[in-house]
C-alpha cells in the first residue's frame, strides 16, 4: 500500500507539470500571434509574373517584400503601377505591380550607349560604367536622364524584354511598394517551394 503523503507529492508534481505545459503552450501561441502581426506589418508575399528579371528571378518565383525598408541602389523593388494603365494596362478594378531593380535616385544622371549603362551620382562630376553582373540581353540606348527629387529610375535585369525607365521614365518613390528581402533572394528555391506547397493555387 502506498503512503498517502507520497501519493500527494506525486499528484502535486503532476499538477505542476500540467500547469507548466499549459503556460508554455499559451506563451507559444502568443509568440506565434505576435510574430504573425509583426510579419504582416513588415512583409508582403509576391509571385513573379513575367520574365523581365531573368536570370535573377524566374516566372513563378515567390518572394517576401519588406514594405518598410528604405530603397537603396541595386535593390530589387516592387512598384505599384495601378495608376498608370496607359503604360501598364490592366483590367478595371484590378491592381498592377511590376518588379524591377532600383538604379538611380534624385540628382543622379544616367544614360546607356552601346549596351553599357553610365551613371553619374548626385554630387559627382563624371560618369562611370555601372557594374551590372546580373543583366541578361542587351541594354537599349537611352538618355541622358536626370532623376528628379523623390523619384527612382529602374531597370529590369533582362534588358531585351524589360519595360522600364528606359522606356517609361522615372516614377515617384512613393509608388514603390517595398524591397525584396535578402532572405528571399538567398533562399529563393526554398521560399518558392514552401509557398507553392502551402498555396498551390498561386502556382
Amino acid at each position: 500500500m502506498k503512503r498517502p503523503e507520497l501519493l500527494g507529492v506525486r499528484e502535486r508534481r503532476e499538477r505542476r507539470s500540467g500547469r507548466i505545459l499549459l503556460i508554455a503552450a499559451v506563451l507559444f501561441v502568443i509568440l506565434v500571434f505576435a510574430l504573425d502581426i509583426w510579419f504582416s506589418q513588415n512583409f508582403l508575399l509576391v509571385i513573379v509574373d513575367g520574365t523581365s528579371m531573368e536570370d535573377t528571378l524566374q516566372d513563378g518565383d515567390a518572394l517576401y517584400v519588406n514594405v518598410n525598408k528604405e530603397v537603396e541602389r541595386g535593390d530589387i523593388i516592387v512598384i505599384n503601377v495601378t495608376s498608370r494603365p496607359d503604360l501598364f494596362p490592366h483590367g478595371a478594378g484590378e491592381e498592377r505591380f511590376i518588379i524591377k531593380r532600383a538604379i538611380a535616385f534624385a540628382g543622379d544622371e544616367i544614360y546607356a550607349e552601346g549596351g553599357v549603362v553610365y551613371l553619374k551620382t548626385a554630387g559627382e562630376t563624371s560618369f562611370s560604367v555601372l557594374d551590372e553582373p546580373y543583366t541578361k540581353g542587351v541594354t537599349r540606348s537611352f538618355g541622358p536622364v536626370t532623376v528628379g527629387e523623390g523619384e527612382v529610375f529602374f531597370l529590369g535585369d533582362h534588358r531585351t524584354l524589360s519595360e522600364d525607365s528606359s522606356i517609361v521614365g522615372t516614377f515617384p518613390l512613393s509608388d514603390v511598394l517595398g524591397v525584396v528581402s535578402d532572405f528571399s533572394l538567398s533562399h529563393i528555391d526554398f521560399v518558392t517551394g514552401w509557398v507553392h506547397f502551402w498555396h498551390p493555387t498561386l502556382a
